[in-house]
This record gives C-alpha cells, sequence and structure tokens, in this order.
C-alpha cells in the first residue's frame, strides 16, 4: 500500500463567486472520487486543504481522506484578492513541517486569475522552492487555471506545459473528477514523482469530456511537423 499526501490549493477570491457552486461540487466530487479510488486501489491519502484569496488558510493539514468532510470548502467562501504565491509557499512549508512518513507528495494549485497580493512569497523564491522540491524526485505539482494565460503563469512558477491544464470553471466538477482520476492512477503507479501528471496520467480524450484543454509540449509539436502528423508510441502526448 502506498501512502500519499495530496495538497488541494484552491482559489477562493472574489472573482470565483460566479462560479462558487460548481467549484463546491467540484471539490467534493474532487475528494469522494479521491476516497473511493484509493480504497479501491490500496492506496492510502492524506489530504491537506489551503484556500486563499488576501490571505491564506489552512482548514485541513495532512487528515486521513476517509474523515475529511467533503463539504468543508463551503465555509470558506469567495472574496478579497489572489496571494497565489503565499498559498503555495505556505503549502510547500506546512509539507516540509511534516509530512507523515508519505512517499509521494502532490500539490494541486486550482485558480481563476493571476496572483496580484503575496506578501511573502515572490515568484523568483517560489519558483527556486517549486525546482528544489521537484529535484527531490517525490514531489509531484499540478496547476489548473480557466485563464488564457494559464500555461506562462504556470510557467514562472517552473512548471512544465505537461503539468498543466486549463478548465471551465463552469463545469468544475467533471474536471476534478477527472483530475482525481490522474492523481489516483499516478499515486498506484510505481513513480515516486513526475513533471507532467496531466500528459501522462489524464488521457485527451478524457481531458476533452470535461471541458479541459491541454497543450503539446513544444518537442512534441516540432516531432510532428517532421512527420506530418503525431507519432504513435506509447507514453507520447498524442
Amino acid at each position: 500500500m502506498s501512502k500519499v499526501l495530496v495538497n488541494f490549493i484552491q482559489d477562493r477570491s472574489g472573482s470565483m463567486r460566479s462560479v462558487w457552486d460548481e467549484t463546491l461540487n467540484g471539490f467534493k466530487s474532487f475528494v469522494n472520487e479521491l476516497r473511493a479510488k484509493g480504497k479501491h486501489d490500496g492506496t492510502e491519502y492524506l489530504f491537506s486543504l489551503t484556500t486563499f484569496d488576501t490571505l491564506v488558510e489552512s482548514p485541513i493539514v495532512a487528515q486521513p481522506i476517509e474523515t475529511v468532510d467533503p463539504a468543508v470548502l463551503s465555509k470558506h467562501g469567495p472574496r478579497g484578492s489572489t496571494a497565489l504565491y503565499d498559498a503555495v509557499g505556505a503549502t510547500i512549508q506546512n509539507v516540509d513541517a511534516d509530512r507523515r512518513g508519505t512517499e509521494k507528495v502532490i500539490i494541486v494549485v486550482v485558480t481563476d486569475g493571476h496572483e496580484n497580493s503575496s506578501r511573502e512569497w515572490s515568484k523568483e523564491n517560489l519558483h527556486t522552492a517549486i525546482d528544489a522540491r521537484l529535484r527531490a524526485g517525490d514531489w509531484t505539482f499540478t496547476y489548473l487555471g480557466t485563464q488564457p494565460e494559464t500555461w506562462d503563469d504556470a510557467s514562472v512558477l517552473g512548471l512544465q506545459v505537461g503539468a498543466v491544464s486549463r478548465y471551465n470553471g463552469a463545469r468544475s466538477a467533471e474536471a476534478y473528477c477527472a483530475v482525481a482520476d490522474a492523481i489516483n492512477q499516478f499515486s498506484a503507479s510505481p513513480l515516486r514523482g513526475t513533471r507532467n501528471l496531466m500528459k501522462d496520467f489524464l488521457p485527451d480524450a478524457v481531458a476533452a469530456a470535461a471541458g479541459m484543454e491541454k497543450r503539446k509540449p513544444e518537442s512534441d509539436k516540432h516531432l510532428e511537423s517532421k512527420t506530418g502528423g503525431s507519432e504513435s508510441k506509447k507514453g507520447r502526448w498524442r
């Protein structure tokens, strides 16, 4: 049985208000899906929740997922601005303080906008912190955004295109459920970490059905221009 710490970082800034009901349903779907599939596949999940607007809060820290209330996010409604960097930095610090003996650490960032109010962390020192954890080999970061600039915003933090997806806030339940499935597949795999969770564990058809958009790495685009199409090769993103 593998032991995995999943840290969910949820944007609760004022701009989320128009899709907040959908976001609450999405969060419930995420927790329930991870709980059910973890039990089925023999993965022991610990779960943390970080919420952020102008302020950062951590209402759940490394709690067994069986004891997590799927409705907990309803207590933390939309308000304020977007202290995204502080939220990710605080989550990293929480894990560093006590990861409870977990073999894999997964950070899921969900946001509908751009950083605009962090006080403790800058893009430079957060990029450095994330890079250090990725090099450790047992940390995985993935990033979901609603903006056209989602990939650029994630790249600033050092995340590869294969770790990123854009989703439709009005279809949060479907998107969150698809991400939970990808996380569970990765968690059950022998890999300790991945820089390409979306690319390698979220099939294109599943992403499209959930209203999500993935992008191909530049290396794949270059290969397709050379061959005149996508290459059918195990593990390649088509």
